[in-house]
This record gives C-alpha cells, structure tokens and sequence, in this order.
C-alpha cells in the first residue's frame, strides 16, 4: 500500500512533539516482519494466527474532531488495513480463500472509512488555509505601498513595526497555504488509491471461488470434497502454476477442502523441502533377443 508522508511543516501542525505511536501501529511495527518472513517461508498459517493476534476486540472509532485527531486516526486505520492485508495473504497462502476474501473485504472498509474520516478531518483547516490565502493576498495587493515604505523605512515605531510583522504573516500565509493543503489533498488522494487497490484482487478472489464451487457441485463431484480433490491433484495441474508460492496455495487449497488426501499432504511435504520427490519409474529395458548361428 501506498506510504503517507507529509511534510515536516504540516507534521508539526496537526501533531504535537508529546504525541506518540498508537500502541496498534507499535505491536505491528514489532510484529510484521515476523509475519512477513513467515509469509515468505510458507508458513502460512503461523503467519495468518499471528496476524489475526494482533487485531483489536473492536474496530477503533474514527475521530474527526479535529486535524490532530484525525490525522492520529488515520495512522490507527492505516496500520489496522495493513494488519489485514497480512492476514489475508496468510489465509490465501493457506488454501483459505473464503476467509482470505473476508479479510481483503475488511481491508478494503478500513482504507474506504479512514479516507472518508481524515476528509471530515482536514476540512476545517483546508477551508482555514483558503481563507488565510485570500486574505493575505487581498491585504497585499491593497496595502502594496505601505509594505513597501515600511521595508525601506530604517527606523520605524512601534506600530510601524506592528503593520510590517502584519505584512509577513500575510506573505508567509500566501507562501504556506498551497504546501499545506496540497499535502492534506495529497494524503487524502494516497488514502483513496489505497481503497481502490483491493478491487482487483477481491475480484480475482472471487471468481477462483466461483469457478471451484461450480466444479465442485457439478454432477461430475456432485459436492464430494474429496472426491473433487483426488482429482484435481494430479501432476498436470500443478504444474501449471509457476512459482513455488502458487503451488504451495493450490495443494494447501486442496488440503483445506480434504486434509485427508495423502497425495496432497506428500506433494506439500516435497514442496516444503520435508520430503523429496520420488525419481520416475522408468519402465524396464527389453534387450535384443540374439539370434541363434
């Protein structure tokens, strides 16, 4: 998913220095490169109950009262939809399409709410910059030759002083304000590309259930798991798929349909390097008979 990074100038307007990491993004900190070597050694399941273990009793309120808050509850929905991508990509790797889709789905909530939240969030200061650039310009444009007698001036009094400070309050409001609202569009842009980027493999998901449902309650299997199973484990169809992580979800797939079906539990033992695949019977050599002088 999409890093958010905002500039230091806005960081340290929504945030103060005393904030901290919620204790959420800490344990994930912590915890997802555990899950993502597990993930990557095909240990999926450990992978999945340790993704699982890290999500809270109940979704977190999304609060919008105020720039600072949402910008905290973002960071909070932001490392809760990274908690279940992982755990859907456990439960995909572990042949669970079913519950890998469920978490895809929640997912896909998360990123949806946390950019509508964070929207609700930064609209009064988006409106606050507008109206501080409006102002400043105007105040510019008007007060153009008394701005420029004050800068010239060497010695000015007190109130003088007073109306140039005035001026460059102004001109740092026209500089600052399109920085500041570019960064919150641009986050709220990120949060809205993180949404979308689960359609397609939603839809992938669904459809490969789809389609094994449909063999599955043919009248050739008619809803016999393991009947289902035993023939669709066979060399031809493994071997279709390309990489060792696709063979490893296909046979985990069928183990979760069958745990019973020892072809699939060998070919998951080869495939986890537990056990090594059995040389080709090569049928024996008939010799040439000789013939007799």
């Amino acid at each position: 998913m999409k890093a958010l990074i905002l500039a230091p100038a806005l960081v340290s307007t929504l945030l103060s220095a005393q904030d901290t990491a919620p204790t959420l993004a800490e344990r994930f900190k912590t915890e997802s490169p555990v899950i993502t070597q597990l993930l990557a050694t095909f240990e999926a399941k450990q992978a999945l109950a340790k993704a699982e273990a890290l999500l809270p009793a109940t979704k977190p309120t999304f609060d919008s009262s105020s720039p600072q808050a949402g910008l905290k509850s973002s960071q909070e929905y932001g490392t809760l939809m990274s908690i279940y991508v992982l755990a859907g990509k456990g439960a995909i790797s572990a042949g669970e399409l079913e519950k890998g889709l469920d978490l895809f789905r929640k997912a896909k909530a998360i990123a949806t709410e946390n950019q509508a939240g964070t929207a609700q969030a930064f609209a009064p200061a988006t409106e606050m910059w507008k109206q501080a650039e409006a102002t400043g310009k105007k105040a510019l444009e008007e007060g153009a030759a008394l701005h420029k007698e004050l800068t010239e001036k060497t010695s000015r009094t007190p109130l003088e002083e007073k109306e140039l400070a005035n001026f460059k309050t102004h001109e740092n409001n026209v500089r600052t304000a399109p920085i500041a609202t570019k960064q919150m569009q641009d986050m709220l842009e990120g949060l809205k590309e993180d949404a979308s980027r689960f359609d397609a493999p939603i839809e992938s998901i669904e459809k490969s259930v789809k389609a094994e449902m449909e063999q599955l309650t043919s009248p050739q299997f008619k809803g016999d798991k393991a009947k289902y199973v035993a023939a669709v484990m066979n060399p031809g169809n493994l071997e279709t798929r390309t990489t060792k992580a696709d063979k490893i979800s296909f046979v985990n797939r069928l183990l979760f349909l069958d745990p019973t079906n020892k072809k699939a539990q060998h070919q998951m033992d080869i495939l986890m390097g537990r056990a090594t695949a059995e040389p080709e019977k090569k049928a024996p050599h008939k010799g040439k008979k000789k013939k007799g002088n």
